[in-house]
């Protein structure tokens, strides 16, 4: 009896930390878009303002590459949540969430899912 016991509580520890090894990791996911989002907009602020001391125009490429930075980490946020532009062989690997939206659905009718001639 002890011994079951031992083998199940092995097989629990084993199953527990193969599900550790799979769970989504949220934290980063959540570290890495800030950090695509602030990256080009402290970019654009510290480019406009050393480039404003360079020609003595206050405001407006602080402005201007403000804007721009904005644009671009809403831009990179998009790919990001898309999987587009992701490192070689990135999207392949993902692939399959996006193939998985648009299988039709076990409520759906055969008359949709016949081929229409």
């Amino acid at each position: 009896m002890n011994d079951n016991k031992s083998d199940i509580e092995q097989l629990e520890q084993k199953i527990k930390a193969e599900q550790e090894k799979y769970a989504p990791k949220v934290k980063n996911d959540t570290l890495n878009a800030g950090i695509e989002f602030t990256g080009p907009l402290i970019g654009g602020i510290v480019l406009g303002y050393f480039i404003d001391q360079y020609f003595d125009t206050a405001p407006i490429f602080i402005i201007t590459l403000l804007l721009l930075g904005v644009g671009a980490g809403i831009m990179n946020i998009y790919k990001l949540s898309q999987n587009i532009g992701g490192t070689i062989g990135y999207s392949e690997l993902h692939s399959h969430q996006k193939k998985a939206k648009n299988l039709p659905s076990d409520d759906s009718s055969d008359q949709e899912s016949a081929p229409k001639k």
